[in-house]
């Protein structure tokens, strides 16, 4: 049952990443841009390198912006990896593994957020829905299954995260649909009237 938030806390964790990074980016730009009018020391001769290869690093990253289906293929491909259940069973039982596949739910956080701004609102309604009914259909699976899909887990594990995937299921589909929606809608309003 933990692994579910854990999950989801790593995904999130990815999105977060990506805030930063282009926080950082802003702030190192606006920091620059201020020094410029002070008398030049030691440390302003370092800041514009460390822009310099931060811009890059990230430039680099966003060219595969060109490609944009790149970013929800890369997340789709490292969900259905780890879920295959030999691999995620070896994730379990191997530690290095396991990190490794904790940082690809980072990577997958990051991913979807970047593929959630280059493709838009409709490639939004399409995850969400994609969302509940991967959940949904998943969460019905384990929670009716009754032999093991994963070996080191027991059916009552299998059956309580099936339990668990559905109730998010569910709640994204009550709540989060709805909520999005909704934001969606008064971010148009707004922005048709005033």
């Amino acid at each position: 049952n933990h692994m579910i938030i854990e999950h989801l806390l790593f995904f999130f964790l990815g999105m977060l990443s990506v805030n930063i990074a282009e926080m950082l980016t802003k702030f190192l730009v606006s920091s620059n841009n201020r020094g410029r009018n002070r008398i030049q020391g030691t440390n302003d001769k370092l800041r514009p390198k460390l822009i310099y290869y931060w811009i890059s690093l990230l430039r680099n990253i966003f060219l595969l912006n060109n490609y944009k289906l790149i970013w929800p293929i890369i997340a789709i491909a490292l969900i259905a990896i780890w879920h295959i259940p030999i691999i995620f069973d070896f994730a379990t039982l191997h530690e290095r593994v396991h990190i490794l596949q904790h940082v690809s739910f980072i990577m997958i956080g990051a991913c979807g957020l970047i593929a959630i701004r280059s493709l838009g609102e409709s490639f939004m309604l399409f995850v969400l829905f994609s969302l509940i009914g991967m959940m949904g259909l998943g969460g019905l699976e384990l929670t009716l299954v009754e032999n093991k899909i994963y070996d080191m887990y027991s059916i009552s594990s299998h059956n309580n995260a099936g339990n668990y995937m559905l109730i998010s299921s569910i709640m994204l589909l009550l709540v989060g649909l709805p909520a999005y929606l909704i934001h969606r809608t008064l971010l148009h309003i707004r922005t048709k009237y005033w």
